[in-house]
């Protein structure tokens, strides 16, 4: 099996969302507000020191600082594309929502 055919099938059984760099006015805030909005429900987290990770049922995502008025968010769902989608509006609408709270 060649290289190309081996990558399709693993993006296939993991579908992401690649990188999104999102603007925001306080990146610091946002990781720390995500993070308290989805600790609850993760399986399993691990904190950096500029982001952070967290694995669900059927899908996880990562969100790091990019610098201080950006965040970047990968999205990754166990073989549903469709799923992936729908988590990374998601996350994209709370961090959105984020900013407009003080």
């Amino acid at each position: 099996m060649n290289t190309s055919k081996l990558l399709v099938e693993r993006i296939g059984l993991f579908p992401s969302s690649g990188n999104i760099h999102v603007e925001v006015h306080n990146s610091t805030h946002v990781v720390e507000r995500i993070q308290v909005l989805y600790a609850d429900n993760s399986l399993d987290s691990d904190a950096s020191g500029a982001g952070f990770s967290m694995v669900f049922a059927d899908w996880r995502f990562k969100l790091q600082v990019s610098d201080a008025l950006s965040v970047c968010l990968c999205v990754e769902s166990r073989g549903d594309s469709q799923f992936m989608q729908v988590k990374t509006a998601e996350l994209l609408a709370n961090i959105c929502g984020t900013e407009e709270r003080p």
